[in-house]
């Protein structure tokens, strides 16, 4: 082949190979098309949100507070004691009982897989013209890290949980009708793994999820006279509160993102509490008693959220027992602020 001939087959096969790979000149109305759809994905992309929440009133979180920064969330709880529920789970009315329980909740980031919460609160008590305030029983929880929230996983958290008994459980003042009992009088070392997963089943409306399951094992409780559990006068004697079970799946819808209807439902059970020693009598001279039987409930929290910016949260809504056996039902009504900051 001569040189000529091989230069024209060159630019020959160089001319066909650029045919093949040159685009498509596009019409205006594929142009316009085009850009249509690119318009249309930026406006859905700036629908959606990246969700504010602060928490349904009652399950814990799973989430872990990050080094150097805080949250704090005072509580109040105000609280109509208005019947309980005996062993066949019939409703009985008993006299109001009614109770006021301020409760702060600080939690402080100490490590990336760490973090520690203290909850504090004091209880004021009115029945038949008696009131009474002190100290109810303090928390101290060690969170540990064990899943990240991902895509596809959710995240999970364990607690290892402390109670102190800072609140009034023994000689209590049997003309006071038990409203100056404040606390339990036992030390409650306690167990508890949270979850929590926000679902974008609807990007625009994502719902969050939270289980909550907590396993409490209570110390023997010395008690004197009227006391948190019964007693009478001349009561002596040890006291051994049953262990303790509860679950609680929080659930958070977001319609905004500010705007966030919540939801509790708790489950709580417990063991048998009982006694070893004197009983004591009442004011009429019978055997007193102490301690009482296993016992449980179910209930609701329903609630309404309002988050102004993503570090400050404020709820309100109401607690009610739907069913439950040698138990107290009652309604609350809690409102709450929480505000996370760097330390």
């Amino acid at each position: 082949m001569t040189t000529k001939k091989w230069v024209f087959s060159y630019l020959a096969f160089v001319c066909a190979l650029s045919a093949q790979t040159e685009k498509p000149i596009k019409s205006p109305e594929q142009i316009q098309q085009e850009l249509n759809e690119a318009q249309a994905k930026f406006q859905h992309a700036k629908e959606l949100f990246n969700p504010w929440y602060a928490g349904p009133l009652l399950t814990g979180s799973a989430s872990m507070m990050p080094p150097g920064m805080m949250n704090i969330q005072p509580y109040i709880f105000v609280t109509d004691n208005y019947a309980v529920f005996d062993q066949e789970r019939h409703s009985v009315d008993v006299p109001n009982l009614w109770n006021l329980n301020p409760v702060v909740i600080a939690q402080a980031g100490i490590t990336s897989w760490l973090d520690t919460v203290l909850t504090v609160q004091t209880e004021t008590n009115w029945k038949q013209h008696h009131n009474y305030t002190n100290l109810g029983d303090t928390t101290w929880q060690l969170g540990f890290k064990v899943l990240k929230q991902g895509l596809w996983v959710p995240g999970i958290k364990f607690y290892l949980n402390e109670t102190f008994p800072t609140g009034r459980f023994n000689h209590l003042k049997p003309k006071r009708l038990g409203v100056d009992s404040t606390g339990a009088g036992s030390f409650v070392t306690g167990f508890s793994l949270n979850f929590a997963k926000i679902v974008f089943w609807d990007t625009l409306h994502p719902l969050s999820l939270r289980l909550s399951l907590t396993y409490g094992i209570p110390t023997t409780v010395h008690v004197r006279g009227f006391n948190t559990y019964g007693g009478g006068f001349g009561t002596r004697g040890k006291v051994r509160p049953g262990n303790s079970f509860k679950a609680s799946l929080g659930t958070e819808w977001s319609f905004t993102q500010r705007w966030v209807i919540a939801n509790d439902v708790v489950y709580t059970c417990a063991g048998r509490t009982t006694f070893n020693g004197d009983p004591g009598v009442t004011s009429d001279g019978l055997p007193a008693t102490v301690g009482g039987g296993s016992n449980d409930s179910l209930s609701l929290a329903p609630a309404l959220e309002y988050n102004p910016n993503p570090n400050l949260g404020i709820l309100g809504g109401v607690w009610f027992t739907v069913y439950g056996r040698n138990t107290s039902n009652f309604i609350s009504y809690i409102f709450s602020v929480t505000y996370t900051f760097g330390l």
